[in-house]
């Protein structure tokens, strides 16, 4: 009987190890962080983006696409007038309101422009949410400088992020233009 005792405490602890050891896993979404691929599957360990630092949870985690003429309207908010081209956007919100928002290369091409960011100087990022009809936005960034390069870095440590943000949409908007957007959340095939 003794040994029979001894096998279901061995048995328990184990079982207790085990699900201490998932709870941990599922906290920090998978991730090992300890070198390679992170949870993200992309090589990115989340934490060292950011100094080890996480802020919060990311409620949002998206490339940038590049505004085409031909675009539809976001919440009310049209495509600029011209076509532009990106080398590489991204943005985070994190859940505490922290939203980072970096573009490369958000410049307007030939023929309608001389691929640099034209008189586009500065940009803003504003967050919506839910159905296209609400034209309000959550919260907008204050504006940053953009380089005639289409380079920009918007870090907004004070963003309004609702507790329920259904089908988000970040729109970036050139020289405080609300009305327009240059980029949006999403993807774009070359």
């Amino acid at each position: 009987m003794t040994r029979l005792v001894r096998m279901l405490l061995v048995a328990a602890v184990m079982a207790v190890a085990v699900a201490v050891y998932a709870g941990v896993a599922a906290g920090h979404g998978g991730g090992g962080g300890g070198g390679g691929e992170g949870h993200h599957g992309n090589g990115d360990r989340h934490g060292d983006r950011h100094g080890g630092k996480h802020r919060g949870n990311a409620v949002l985690d998206a490339s940038l696409a590049p505004s085409q003429t031909t675009d539809p309207a976001f919440h009310g908010v049209t495509p600029g007038g011209v076509p532009w081209v990106l080398d590489r956007g991204s943005v985070e919100l994190k859940a505490k309101g922290r939203l980072e928002l970096r573009v490369r290369g958000l410049v307007i091409p030939p023929p309608s422009g001389t691929g640099t960011a034209g008189g586009v100087t500065s940009i803003s990022a504003s967050l919506y949410c839910g159905a296209d009809s609400d034209t309000t936005a959550a919260d907008t960034s204050d504006t940053v400088p953009l380089s005639q390069d289409g380079n920009a870095r918007i870090e907004d440590r004070t963003f309004n992020v609702p507790s329920t943000c259904l089908a988000p949409v970040i729109l970036v908007h050139p020289n405080g233009d609300m009305a327009h957007y240059i980029a949006v959340s999403g993807w774009r095939a070359s």
